[in-house]
């Protein structure tokens, strides 16, 4: 089931959720958007603790293959991601809660294209020596977590984790992503670096390499990587329902997003327009006097908005009319 909500917590608003993964593991690849990269391993869904309170479907990865000889893009193991388009969010969240019970290697996808895509890949369990680790790239630490950007069949070393895995708990990984600054934060460490301004957290998804449930013979293994409830979020600084992606006023709460002189910049928070909350002029009206916004100020010579061909005959009347309530007083 897809949902695209309109509320969430505050400075956020769900952009998109997956809740629908299969309950009897049936395939999850080919349906509802969700693809995968290597054929061979179709991923399926797991409905865990039924009737009870903690009850959840998981995602899974079948088959524990590990290194076939290919490499990245080759649509081998290496590849063995299982992805979804979702929505674009610029300025926002990706997270997804897991649970690992196997020592290779896992890891979590986004900004996926034709070619590239980002890994934050973990090999290895929090505490383990990593003798028996199968991991996919071998420029890090196992047990370990390194950020990896794909392109084609070349892997990038983005950032290095803090050369520690994740404990067999349910844990989540969080993808942060605020003005070109990109967040991934998991179990007790964080990676941070920067990716550019113009990049986006959708094409999201997971990865497994030898984490399967089953052995590539088909015997149950009983140990995997699973994963449940991705979910995008866009930042909401100032908490006016607009995500900051398409706001106009990114810290002045607007909901209406009017801007009435069409510079892009709301009304709420323009200084060149009137009603933008600048209480002072200089004198001549347009409120341009240094604060923020037009108040009407007094007219300067020359600018006082009236008729100036009225007739003379009404400063004759306001004349007079001051003399009389002169001579009142001195009476």
């Amino acid at each position: 089931m897809l949902l695209f909500a309109a509320t969430a917590l505050a400075g956020s608003l769900e952009a998109w959720t997956y809740t629908d993964f299969p309950a009897d593991g049936s395939e999850v690849s080919g349906t509802d958007k969700w693809e995968s990269g290597y054929g061979d391993d179709p991923w399926g869904g797991y409905l865990y603790n039924e009737g009870e309170a903690e009850e959840a479907t998981w995602v899974y990865p079948y088959t524990d293959y590990g290194d076939d000889g290919s490499t990245w893009g080759e649509g081998g193991t290496h590849d063995n991601y299982l992805v979804h388009d979702a929505v674009s969010v610029s300025q926002g969240t990706f997270s997804v809660l897991t649970y690992i019970t196997d020592d290779d290697a896992w890891g979590v996808v986004f900004g996926a294209g034709d070619r590239d895509r980002y890994l934050f890949l973990v090999c290895g369990l929090d505490g383990d020596r990593g003798d028996s680790t199968d991991c996919p790239y071998e420029n890090m630490d196992v047990p370990g977590s390194a950020l990896l950007k794909i392109s084609g069949k070349n892997a990038e070393l983005v950032a290095d984790g803090s050369g520690a895995g994740i404990e067999q708990s349910v844990e989540a990984v969080t993808i942060s992503m605020n003005d070109g600054a990109l967040t991934v934060e998991y179990g007790g460490g964080a990676i941070e670096t920067e990716v550019g301004a113009d990049f986006a957290l959708n094409g999201v998804g997971f990865f497994a390499y030898n984490q399967g449930l089953y052995e590539d013979n088909g015997q149950y293994d009983g140990n995997a990587t699973w994963f449940r409830e991705p979910i995008l979020s866009w930042q909401d600084d100032d908490d006016d329902g607009v995500p900051d992606d398409t706001d106009n006023c990114e810290t002045t709460s607007n909901a209406d997003q009017a801007d009435a002189d069409s510079d892009g910049i709301g009304t709420a928070c323009d200084d060149d327009e009137p009603a933008g909350g600048d209480t002072g002029g200089n004198g001549n009206g347009n409120g341009d006097g240094g604060g923020k916004g037009d108040g009407a100020g007094l007219n300067a010579p020359g600018e006082c908005g009236c008729n100036q061909s009225a007739p003379a005959g009404g400063g004759l009347v306001l004349a007079l009319a001051a003399l009389a309530v002169a001579r009142r007083r001195r009476g």
